[in-house]
């Protein structure tokens, strides 16, 4: 594994808490479907890391998405009518047992998932790193940053460094939003999408916050006596240094949907953080092998006069380069399965 900062987590995984939970739709559609499964292998995943000793901060509180206005109580009514997800997933609940489950009195009702929670990600990273070292099957180099990529006559890959070359028989794009201009990888239809977190002191009322609460952005219950807040969606900034102006919005953000939950102001902040997050059109994330984008535009150009045009041809791919990225906002849902589909791939 090839890690251009000095350790791993530095990127979004750096953040002090994530939310893990699904992205569920009022129908089951293809995206909430993926995610669905996702959630419930990433899940058994983490539990497993942990029967065999691999420790990070973590809680399985359940996590609940508030209807504080009138367009998600409609949404919340449709899902306990219609009943699209198991009971066991997602649920209604009414403001009264909303309090109860948060352990703090909130003014509105929900959906809650009950096997949804946190996690502290920089250290879920390492702790699966370590094991995945303790195998014997992985090494890692930091501060080792690709510049480029090329492939050989043979099908093998070339990579040029900061500090050197490196020759791969199998190359994994494994990188985020800051190295989608490589040769390649800058054909995807990957863009970026900036996001600031903000850490908030616990006090006395909020260290009692026993589920995560999702409005329009999130608040977690205390990790170390620090709660996380946010977070900002901002898709024409590149700039991974906080702002005071963001922490406000996030702060802004909270009082609005949840008015008098907190009594935080900006001397409460315990830090910051921006990032950012790589996506992809359709907010499904990529994996497998390396479409060659130029052959499929000449494969199947006739899509571009007649987009119900059944074609049988196979998708023409990059010998030897795979990918996963595009994870956006989800990757402690995402990314288990997509290992495990990806190590499919590699091993036929």
């Amino acid at each position: 594994l090839y890690c251009r900062d000095k350790q791993v987590a530095q990127g979004a995984s750096s953040n002090a808490i994530g939310a893990l939970y699904p992205l569920l739709h009022q129908q089951q559609d293809d995206i909430s479907l993926f995610y669905q499964q996702a959630f419930w292998h990433a899940l058994k995943l983490y539990k497993k890391l942990i029967e065999q000793g691999y420790h990070f901060s973590h809680q399985w509180c359940g996590l609940l998405e508030v209807a504080y206005k009138d367009a998600l109580i409609k949404r919340q009514q449709i899902f306990q009518q219609t009943k699209p997800w198991p009971h066991q997933l997602i649920q209604g609940v009414d403001k009264h047992l909303a309090s109860k489950l948060a352990n703090i009195k909130l003014e509105y009702g929900g959906l809650f998932m009950p096997h949804a929670g946190w996690i502290a990600p920089a250290e879920l990273v390492q702790q699966v790193f370590q094991a995945a070292r303790d195998t014997g099957l992985l090494k890692i180099k930091t501060s080792i940053k690709v510049q480029s990529i090329k492939q050989l006559d043979n099908k093998k890959w070339q990579l040029l460094t900061n500090k050197d070359e490196f020759i791969a028989s199998t190359l994994v794009f494994c990188g985020g939003a800051e190295s989608t201009e490589l040769p390649f990888i800058k054909d995807l239809p990957l863009s970026f999408v900036r996001g600031q977190v903000t850490s908030m002191r616990s006090n006395d009322k909020m260290q009692a916050l026993n589920t995560v609460v999702c409005h329009k952005g999130y608040l977690t219950p205390a990790n170390r006596g620090v709660h996380c807040i946010g977070a900002t969606f901002d898709k024409n900034n590149n700039s991974i240094e906080a702002t005071d102006a963001d922490d406000q919005f996030n702060l802004e953000m909270l009082e609005k949907c949840l008015p008098n939950l907190t009594s935080w102001r900006l001397g409460d902040i315990a830090g910051s953080k921006a990032r950012l997050r790589c996506m992809t059109p359709d907010h499904l994330p990529l994996v497998g092998a390396m479409p060659d984008v130029a052959e499929h535009k000449n494969i199947y150009a006739h899509l571009t006069k007649d987009k119900n045009w059944r074609f049988k041809q196979p998708a023409p791919t990059v010998k030897n380069l795979y990918l996963l990225t595009g994870l956006g906002a989800r990757g402690l849902c995402s990314a288990p399965l997509l290992a495990d589909i990806l190590a499919a791939d590699l091993t036929g």
